[in-house]
């Protein structure tokens, strides 16, 4: 059996993601970066992007982040997220409708999440 580290994915809203994973690939200010287990500890601002979830040499899920931190130990990786949204569930056309409805940077987001789909 591989390697795993504990990733967890938080938003103020809710919890997006909690489980055991290979690797999580996330957008840094800097650029993007890759985690894996026994990872040096690393606390890293994030920008708007997509975090790749990796699971048996592939990725298994996909979440759009607007920005926030990433705390990594050697066990684990914390994401704090402004927001986020699960591409794998996401809907373009009820998020379309819902950028109609919220102030400008919500709506900015929102359309960034229907370009990723």
């Amino acid at each position: 059996m591989a390697e795993t580290t504990q990733l967890e994915l938080v938003t103020p809203a809710r919890i997006m993601a909690q489980k055991s994973v290979q690797m999580v690939v996330a957008p840094g200010v800097e650029g993007l970066f890759g985690v894996l287990p026994r990872h040096a500890p690393l606390l890293a601002d994030l920008t708007r992007g997509i975090v790749e979830v990796h699971e048996d040499g592939k990725v298994t899920d996909r979440f759009m982040i607007d920005g926030g931190l990433a705390d990594v130990s050697g066990e684990s990786v914390t994401i704090l997220a402004e927001r986020a949204i699960d591409l794998g569930s996401a809907d373009a056309a009820a998020l379309k409708e819902k950028a109609a409805n919220v102030n400008e940077a919500e709506a900015a987001f929102l359309n960034a999440v229907i370009e990723a789909l």
